[in-house]
C-alpha cells in the first residue's frame, strides 16, 4: 500500500477514536456529576490515581474495562451504554 495512503488511514482511525474518547468522557462526567461523585472519591474507590478519573473525565484516556464494569454496578448503570452509549434492543 502507499505509504501516502496508509498515513490517510491512521489519521482517519485516530479522528474516530479522538470522538469515540470524547464520548465516552462526557458520559462518564455526566455520571458522576449525577451521582454526586468527585474525581477524589471515584479514584479511592477503584483504587487508582485521582489524575487517572480526571483524565478519563476530559476524555484525555480510556478506563479500563474493569473500572467501568465496577462504576457501572456501583452507580447501577448498564455497562454497555456506559461503554457505547448505546441502550439494548431487545
Amino acid at each position: 500500500m502507499n505509504r501516502r495512503l496508509q498515513d490517510i488511514g491512521h489519521l482517519e482511525r485516530s479522528i474516530e477514536d479522538d470522538r469515540l474518547r470524547r464520548a465516552l468522557a462526557a458520559r462518564l462526567d455526566r455520571t458522576f456529576k449525577r451521582a454526586g461523585m468527585s474525581s477524589a472519591h471515584a479514584a479511592k474507590w477503584l483504587g487508582v490515581r485521582e489524575d487517572d478519573v480526571q483524565y478519563w473525565r476530559s476524555g484525555i484516556t480510556v478506563p479500563p474495562l474493569n473500572a467501568c464494569t465496577r462504576l457501572a454496578a456501583a452507580l447501577n448503570l448498564d455497562l454497555h451504554w456506559l461503554c457505547t452509549g448505546q441502550t439494548h434492543v431487545i
